[in-house]
């Protein structure tokens, strides 16, 4: 599924290039395949929307402590501290970003309700000036 939605964002954006970085033995998580693709596109293209000309969206994919976790980053400006606690909240948007890039401001909240429905939890790790990184965890199937 990354593979196909990462191909899908290539074609869309030839100015930016996608690296994915998945742990050769992820173990498969059990969902719906539609929705978890709709948290993954959101991200990427919100990675997109906010990355520069040139930058690298890089996609990981990692186990950690029983979780597979997913990771997009991008070189964008970050998220200011002052927005973390909110940027999964519905229709919020920054507002710098509310000036410059279309959306509505649901991206995020919805992919924190379709991640927290599968059991999982999905969470940013802020670095104002160099990028944004979201990131999203679910169980790893048994």
């Amino acid at each position: 599924m990354v593979n196909r939605l990462v191909e899908r964002f290539q074609t869309q954006s030839e100015m930016h290039t996608f690296v994915v970085d998945f742990d050769n033995d992820l173990p498969i998580v059990l969902g719906d395949e539609t929705r978890l693709g709709q948290v993954l596109s959101n991200l990427l293209s919100n990675a997109i929307k906010y990355a520069p000309r040139a930058g690298e969206i890089r996609l990981t994919g990692r186990v950690h402590s029983g979780q597979v976790v997913i990771c997009v980053s991008d070189q964008g400006p970050g998220i200011a501290p002052g927005d973390v606690p909110h940027v999964f909240d519905r229709f919020f948007r920054a507002d710098q970003a509310s000036r410059t890039t279309k959306g509505a401001g649901l991206g995020l909240y919805l992919s924190r309700a379709v991640v927290e429905a599968h059991g999982g939890r999905i969470w940013v790790d802020p670095k104002p000036e160099q990028g944004a990184r979201i990131c999203f965890s679910l169980p790893k199937a048994d």
